[in-house]
């Protein structure tokens, strides 16, 4: 059965008798086609526009219905007016359409902001909007709940702030954090999903990941875009990149889950890799140099450290202790020196000792 075929001006009725009035179509996609409708007051008076959603199957219908009732009193979730099965027709011919009635929401997407020239957003913008919106997903999660498909045409926009929408895909499972998933979008899943058909709550966060960089560059942010070149052009600070660079990086470094990633939004901002003091001496420490000391060859810096008793590291490690912070050259994505702060200031954000210095204190200590 297809679900392009509402014409305007038909009327569906819910389980209590009140009529929606077909105005026309909205969207289709694999689950479902969306219309712009009225509700009707009793006398057949419009009263509300509304988003009509006719459901492409039953568990799709039962799905959505449930994790909206689930969200009603969530703010930050596109609200679920109504449910209901509409049938017509009788015996083999009769019709049953599974129908969901949503708010209808007049400032669109976030991809239709990309469209509308409506981004950027500045950093504050996006780090609150984004906070707000793993807040919602950290609810989901600590239930067993994985979204699956937190692309940008799924995330709108009410009053100017992010909303939840789309409920499709949203699975709970007794493994949240590594279900077997079928149905995903490509362009936003991350490449494990693609190549294993597993999806967790680490990959939600992905997607929010990809979201933010949407909403930082104004360009729509694919699971091809995240790169340090890419994260270095965008107007934001070290912190937020040190947080998309883990939102979206391999899963091995990504967030657990929703909860995972605001702690880390809140810590990172308060987490410094402005030089701090000197270790008395370099001897038995566990050293990597992030940029260029002046007058002195990574090379020959790294011979002077090892002279001074240390052991100098390529990159920043789980053995790292001192990390040498030189002139890092905007998007220096070839030798990593990006990415080194990066994993260094989320090294720190968890515990990690890892002390930092100026290559002026490098100099004085193999000096000495």
């Amino acid at each position: 059965m297809t679900t392009h075929d509402l014409r305007a001006g038909a009327v569906l009725h819910a389980d209590d008798g009140t009529g929606y009035r077909v105005e026309g179509p909205l969207a289709a996609g694999g689950f479902g086609t969306t219309y712009r409708a009225h509700r009707l007051s009793r006398a057949g008076n419009p009263t509300r526009a509304v988003c009509l959603k006719v459901c492409a199957s039953r568990h799709d219908w039962h799905g959505e219905a449930f994790f909206g009732r689930l969200l009603g009193e969530e703010p930050r979730v596109v609200r679920l007016l109504d449910a209901f099965v509409a049938a017509t027709g009788a015996g083999a011919r009769q019709r049953r359409r599974h129908v969901l009635v949503f708010e209808l929401m007049t400032e669109g997407t976030v991809w239709e902001a990309v469209d509308g020239g409506r981004l950027p957003w500045p950093e504050k913008r996006v780090r609150n909007e984004i906070k707000a919106l793993l807040r919602v997903l950290a609810r989901l999660h600590n239930a067993g709940v994985t979204h699956r498909d937190l692309k940008p045409d799924n995330v709108f926009l009410r009053e100017g702030r992010l909303v939840l929408g789309d409920f499709g895909t949203t699975r709970m499972t007794l493994d949240p954090t590594h279900s077997f998933a079928s149905v995903f979008a490509p362009d936003f899943a991350p490449r494990e999903v693609l190549e294993r058909f597993r999806w967790g709550q680490a990959d939600d966060v992905y997607q929010v990941g990809l979201l933010a960089g949407t909403l930082l560059s104004g360009e729509l942010w694919w699971n091809e875009t995240p790169s340090a070149r890419a994260l270095a052009a965008l107007p934001a600070s070290d912190e937020l990149k040190s947080w998309l660079w883990h939102a979206t990086g391999a899963r091995s470094k990504r967030y657990l889950d929703a909860a995972d990633a605001v702690a880390a939004l809140d810590a990172l901002a308060r987490t410094s890799l402005a030089p701090g003091r000197a270790p008395r001496t370099l001897a038995d420490h566990r050293v990597v140099f992030a940029g260029r000391i002046p007058g002195l060859p990574r090379r020959q810096a790294a011979e002077l450290a090892r002279a001074a008793g240390a052991r100098p590291q390529s990159h920043v490690t789980d053995s790292t202790t001192l990390l040498v912070v030189g002139a890092v050259r905007a998007g220096s994505a070839g030798d990593g020196e990006q990415l080194d702060l990066f994993a260094t200031r989320e090294r720190i954000r968890l515990g990690q000792p890892i002390r930092v210095i100026s290559a002026e204190q490098f100099q004085r200590l193999v000096s000495r």
